[in-house]
C-alpha cells in the first residue's frame, strides 16, 4: 500500500543535510533551523524510539532557540522521552509478570461445559479432500520438514482428528524408504480447556496403546483376556454412560497403575510418546482422583443409574425434529413446511445416490478407493470387481445411504440400536474370551451372542430382563460427568441427545480415515457390531502408536490456547515445538472471535516452506444460521470482510465458497505476506477505529438469548492488534501513534468510522464520507492504562505523542473480593444474571456516585419467538426482524461518557472465589480508590448484582504464587 509507505528514515537524513547546509553559513536562518531541528527530533522519535541521547541533545538545542512555537514543543518531546525512561523502569518493578488479557471473562469462569463428544466428521491434518495445495505427502518432504513436522490441535475434544492424523502418517510412513523412513517425527499438540477432556484423552490413548502392545492383531485383541478388557474399557468410557462392574473395576485399576498411583517422571518414562506438563498432569489427576472415588469426588453426588439414563434422550432423528419444533408452537402450516423442505432434500439424496452408482462404472479410481475395496473383497481383485463393489456399497443401502449415516451404519447391528433405544445403554460384545472371564462377570455376558441369536418376537422380553439387570448392577461412568461442572450446576444436567450408537460410526469410521487404518473394518462383515468395531477402531490406535513410538510425540496442553504464544521461551527449553504446520481448531472462534484467532494464534503457524504452505483451520458451530454470509462472520470481530482481514494478516482462505455451514474453512499463510496492501491510509484509519468501538461498546443483545452474536475482545486484544500493524505489517510508527492520539486527546472521537447498534453487525464499507462524533470518555481510562502498561513492558513500539493523560506509576495486579454470589448455577440467575453464563460479556466500571443500572435497565428479547428464528436460519441465515428492548446504560455511556463512569473489559474473573483480578498503573489506581467497583455485562449492559465495593477495597498480588 504505497500511501502508507513508511518515509521517515528519509526525513531524517534529509533533516541532518539540511542542519548540516544550515549550520555551514554565517548567518543561519532561525526558523528554517527549528523547522529543521523539529523535524529531526520528530523522525528519530518516531523512527527508533532508542536514540536517546541525539534525540535529547536535538531537543535541547531546539529549546535554546526559544522560538515560540517550536520550543514548547520540544519541552513536550523532552517529557514524553523522560516518561518512555520511565516507563520502562516501572516495568521492571512488578513482582507479577504482565499477561494481556485478550478476551473478556464469562460469568461462569473457570467452569467451562464439558461435551464428552465431538461434533464433527474426523479428518486428517495432512489431508484437505478437496484442496491439494493443503494436503501434506511425506514422500515429497525434504528432509528437514520430515523431521520437524508439527501439528496443533486447539479444542481437541475426543481426539479424534489427532487419531485420524496419526493413521494417515503412519499408512504413508510405511511406503516411505528407510532413509526417510529414519527421519520422520510428528509432534502434535493436544490443547483443551477442560482438564477433564484431557484425563480422557490421556486415559484412552494409554489404554488403546497398551491393547496394541498386548495384541498383534485384532482377532488377538478379541480372543485374549487382557486386550479384549482393555477395548471394552476403551468402548465403555468413550460412550457408555453406565458400564458393568468388572469394565468399571478394570478402569479403576487402570487409572491407579498408571496415573494416579504413579509419578509424572515414571510416567513421562513408561510412556515417551507422551508428554504431559507438571500444571496439566495435576489437572488430569484431579479429574482422575474422582472418578476413582464418585462418592467423595462429586458435589452433589452422580445421579443413579436409573436417573442418569433416563436423562439421555438420544436423538431418532427427523420424528425428534419434529416434535421438538411442534412443542416451540408451531402450527401445521409451518411443520408442513418443514416436512416439504425435508421431502425436497430426501428427492435430491435418492437423485445423488442414482448418480453415485452410475458414476462408479465411469470415475477414475483413486488409490485410496482401490485400498478401501481390496481390504473388503480382497488383493487380487479386478477394476471390474472393485466397481461392482463400489456401486454395491451404494445400491445396498439405498435408504441410508445419504442421511442419518449413510453406508457407515452397516457398523452398527440394528439389534444394537434397538437394545440402545430401550435401554439408553451399549450392548456388550458379541465375541468374548467366555472361557477367561471370571464367575462373578460371567452372568453379565454370557447374554449378548444368545440375544443377537433371539427370533425379533421374543427380544423385546429379553431387553426388558437386561434392562434390569442393567439398572440394579451397572455403575454410572463418571468419566461422561466433569465433576467441576457438574458441582456448578448443582447436579441438575441437561438432556443429553447424544446418540453415540449412530454417532461413532458416522464421525469416527469415515471413507477418509478407515482406508488408513492398519487393519479397517468391513461393510461387508457379517459379523459387525458396533462393540467389534468401537473396539477395532482403538486397537489400530494402539498399533499405530506402537508402530509410531518413536516418530510419533503427543503432548497434552491444559489451558487456553490463547496463552500457547507467551510460553515460547518455557517451550524452547523443554524442545517443544513453538511454531506448527498445521492447526485446527474446531470452533474454538465461537467463543475467543476471529481477531483474537489472527492476533494470537496465526502467529504460531511456521513460515512457508518447499513442501508445506503452513495453514488453520476452524468452524462455526454455535449460531451458525445468523451469519448471512462469511463475510458477516468475520466482520462481527475484525470489522473487516474475510479478504481484506486475510490481507491484513497475511492469509487468505483456500476454500472455494467459504460458509459459516462448512465443516472447516482453511486460511493458509501466504508468501510475502503483509505486502500490498489494499487498504489506504484513510480506510486504515477507518478500520481501526471501527474496530476499537466494536470492541468497547458492543451492541444490545438479550442476555438470556441462546441465538445471539458474541463479542469476547477486549482493549488488550486492540492494543495486540496496533503492535502487529507495527511491527509485523510494517505501518509506520507515526501512524499507529496518530490512531491512539485520535482515541485518547479528546472526549468526543469524529470518525468516519460507524458504531454498530445492532446484532449481528451487517457488513460496511471503509470508504463512508460522512464523519460521525462518539462520546468516548467513558471508555479512554481504561485505554490510557492499558497501554500505559503496554508502554512499560516494551510490548508496544509506539510512541504516543500525547503522553500527559497516561498514568505515570507502576503497574499492579489487583484482586477484587466480592460476594453475595452463589456459585452454583440456580434459578434465580436467569433474573439477576442472565442465562447466558459462559460468553465472553464480562468487565467492570468505576462511579464516583453509585448509580444503578440493574438486569431490568438491560437488553432483552422478551417477546422474540424462538420458533420463527429457527425458520429464518433454515431459510437461508439471518436473524428475523424482532423488536428489541434496548439497555439504558449503554445509551447513558453514549450521550453522558465519563459522568456516568469509567468502562473496564480487560479483567479477569473466577466465579467459585468470587474475585475479580485486574491490571491498573498505582496513580490511576489512587486516582479512583473511592469509585464504587461493580461488575457489568456487555451483552445486555447492565450491573451484575453483588456486595458493595468500593476500587480501595482491592489489594495487589504480591507474587505469581
Amino acid at each position: 500500500m504505497s500511501t502508507v509507505g513508511s518515509s521517515i528514515e528519509s526525513a531524517v537524513n534529509d533533516a541532518k543535510e539540511c542542519i548540516c547546509l544550515i549550520d555551514a553559513t554565517n548567518d543561519p536562518p532561525k526558523p528554517l533551523l527549528c523547522k529543521n531541528l523539529w523535524r529531526l527530533a520528530r523522525g528519530l522519535h518516531y523512527h527508533t524510539g532508542d536514540k536517546y541521547e541525539e534525540i535529547r541533545s536535538t531537543l535541547e538545542r531546539l529549546q535554546g532557540l526559544e522560538d515560540e512555537s517550536f520550543s514548547p514543543k520540544a519541552t513536550n518531546m523532552l517529557e514524553q522521552l523522560m516518561y518512555y525512561a520511565t516507563s520502562q523502569n516501572n516495568g521492571k518493578k512488578s513482582k507479577v509478570n504482565f499477561e494481556p488479557i485478550p478476551i473478556r471473562s464469562s460469568f461462569q469462569d473457570p467452569y467451562c461445559e464439558y461435551y464428552n463428544f465431538g461434533h464433527d466428521e474426523s479428518e486428517s491434518l495432512l489431508r484437505h479432500e478437496m484442496i491439494e495445495s493443503q494436503s501434506i505427502h511425506l514422500k515429497d518432504l525434504t528432509d528437514q520438514e520430515l523431521s520437524s513436522l508439527s501439528f496443533l490441535f486447539g479444542g481437541v475434544g475426543d481426539a479424534r482428528h489427532v487419531m485420524a492424523t496419526m493413521f494417515d502418517a503412519h499408512h504413508q510412513y510405511l511406503t516411505l524408504p528407510s532413509s526417510k523412513q529414519a527421519k520422520f517425527r510428528l509432534h502434535m499438540t493436544l490443547n483443551d480447556i477442560s482438564a477433564q477432556l484431557l484425563a480422557k484423552d490421556a486415559l484412552v490413548l494409554v489404554l488403546a496403546h497398551e491393547m496394541g502392545r498386548l495384541a498383534k492383531d485384532f482377532e488377538t485383541a478379541r480372543e485374549e483376556r487382557e486386550p479384549f478388557f482393555l477395548g471394552t474399557v476403551i468402548m465403555y468410557v468413550t460412550l457408555g454412560h453406565a458400564m458393568p462392574p468388572c469394565i468399571y473395576e478394570k478402569m479403576v485399576k487402570c487409572i491407579k497403575l498408571w496415573f494416579t498411583e504413579n509419578t509424572r517422571d515414571h510416567f513421562l518414562t513408561t510412556f515417551p510418546w507422551m508428554y504431559i506438563s507438571d500444571r496439566t498432569w495435576k489437572g488430569i489427576l484431579a479429574r482422575m482422583n474422582a472418578w476413582l472415588d464418585p462418592k467423595n469426588g462429586y458435589s452433589p453426588p452422580l445421579p443413579s443409574v436409573q436417573r442418569t439414563l433416563a436423562n439421555l434422550k438420544p436423538s431418532e432423528g427427523m420424528d425428534d425434529t419434529m416434535s421438538e419444533i411442534s412443542s416451540m408452537g408451531a402450527n401445521s402450516d409451518v411443520l408442513a413446511n418443514v416436512r416439504n423442505h425435508v421431502a425436497a432434500g430426501e428427492e435430491k439424496n435418492q437423485k445423488q445416490r442414482l448418480e453415485a452408482i452410475e458414476m462408479a462404472h465411469t470415475m477414475e479410481l483413486t488409490p485410496d478407493m482401490i485400498e478401501m475395496a481390496k481390504s473388503s473383497i480382497g488383493e487380487d481383485a479386478t477394476e471390474g470387481q472393485i466397481r461392482d463393489f463400489l456401486a454395491d456399497m451404494m445400491r445396498g443401502v439405498p435408504d441410508e445411504m445419504f442421511s442419518d449415516g449413510g453406508i457407515r451404519q452397516v457398523y452398527v447391528h440394528p439389534f444394537e440400536k434397538q437394545f440402545y433405544k430401550a435401554t439408553h445403554a451399549l450392548f456388550p460384545p458379541t465375541k468374548t474370551p467366555v472361557h477367561e472371564l471370571d464367575v462373578e462377570v460371567l452372568p453379565l455376558f454370557q447374554m449378548a451372542p444368545t440375544m443377537f441369536e433371539m427370533a425379533p418376537a421374543n427380544r423385546d422380553d429379553a431387553i426388558k430382563h437386561y434392562r434390569q439387570v442393567i439398572l440394579k448392577k451397572w455403575i454410572v461412568n463418571p468419566v461422561q460427568t466433569d465433576p467441576h461442572y457438574f458441582s456448578f450446576l448443582d447436579g441438575n444436567a441437561p438432556p443429553n441427545a447424544t446418540n453415540h450408537v449412530k454417532e461413532f460410526p458416522l464421525y469416527f469410521l469415515s471413507d477418509l480415515v478407515t482406508p488408513h487404518m492398519p487393519q479397517p473394518p468391513s461393510y461387508k462383515d457379517s459379523e459387525n457390531t458396533l462393540a467389534k468395531n468401537v473396539i477395532l477402531y482403538y486397537w489400530n490406535v494402539g498399533k499405530t502408536l506402537n508402530d509410531l513410538s518413536d516418530k510419533v510425540h503427543l503432548e497434552l496442553a491444559l489451558g487456553s490456547i490463547l496463552a500457547l504464544g507467551g510460553e515460547t521461551a518455557d517451550r524452547d527449553s523443554l524442545g517443544l515445538p513453538t511454531r506448527y504446520h498445521r492447526i485446527s481448531l474446531s470452533n474454538i472462534p465461537d467463543y475467543v472471535g476471529m481477531l483474537s484467532v489472527f492476533c494470537m494464534i496465526a502467529p504460531l503457524l511456521a513460515t512457508k516452506s518447499a513442501s508445506i504452505t503452513p495453514s488453520f483451520r476452524s468452524n462455526c458451530l454455535l449460531n451458525t444460521g445468523i451469519w448471512k454470509t462469511f463475510d458477516d462472520y468475520v466482520f462481527s470481530t475484525v470489522a473487516l470482510g474475510y479478504k481484506e482481514t486475510g490481507a491484513i494478516f497475511g492469509f487468505k482462505v483456500v476454500d472455494e465458497d467459504p460458509s459459516t455451514w462448512s465443516p472447516f474453512v482453511t486460511w493458509e499463510r501466504v508468501n510475502g505476506h503483509y505486502n500490498g496492501l489494499p487498504l489506504t491510509h484513510e480506510q486504515l484509519r477507518t478500520w481501526l477505529h471501527r474496530l476499537y468501538l466494536t470492541i468497547i461498546l458492543p451492541p444490545d443483545r438479550d442476555p438470556d438469548s441462546q441465538i445471539r452474536e458474541d463479542r469476547a475482545s477486549s482493549v488488550d486484544l486492540f492494543l495486540i492488534t496496533l503492535s502487529i500493524c507495527l511491527k509485523d505489517i510494517g505501518l509506520p510508527s507515526h501512524f499507529i501513534s496518530s490512531i491512539l492520539e485520535d482515541l485518547l486527546k479528546s472526549k468526543t472521537l469524529v470518525t468516519k468510522a460507524y458504531l454498530c447498534n445492532v446484532s449481528p453487525a451487517p457488513i460496511a464499507s471503509l470508504d463512508n464520507s460522512i464523519k460521525k462524533k462518539y462520546n468516548i470518555s467513558a471508555f479512554q481510562a481504561e485505554l490510557e492504562n492499558q497501554t500505559a502498561i503496554f508502554l512499560q513492558n516494551n510490548m508496544i513500539g509506539v510512541h504516543v505523542l500525547i503522553t500527559k493523560t497516561l498514568p505515570s506509576g507502576s503497574a499492579n495486579l489487583y484482586e477484587m473480593k466480592l460476594g453475595d454470589i452463589s456459585p452454583h448455577y440456580e434459578d434465580h440467575w436467569v433474573w439477576d444474571f442472565g442465562r447466558q453464563t459462559g460468553c465472553g460479556v464480562l468487565g467492570f466500571m468505576l462511579q464516583k456516585q453509585l448509580t444503578k443500572y440493574d438486569i431490568s435497565s438491560g437488553a432483552s428479547d422478551g417477546n422474540a419467538n424462538p420458533m420463527a428464528m429457527m425458520m429464518s436460519m433454515m431459510g437461508g441465515g439471518g436473524m428475523p426482524e424482532r423488536k428489541l428492548k434496548h439497555s439504558k446504560l449503554r445509551k447513558a455511556l453514549l450521550d453522558s461518557g465519563d459522568a456516568v463512569g469509567h468502562v473496564f473489559s480487560c479483567m479477569k474473573w473466577n466465579l467459585e472465589t468470587q474475585t475479580a483480578s485486574f491490571w491498573m498503573c498505582e496513580d490511576m489506581f489512587e486516582k479512583f480508590k473511592n469509585y464504587a467497583f461493580t461488575l457489568i455485562r456487555t451483552d445486555g449492559w447492565f450491573q451484575m448484582p453483588h456486595s458493595h465495593v468500593i476500587l480501595a477495597d482491592a489489594t495487589p498480588v504480591q507474587s505469581k504464587n
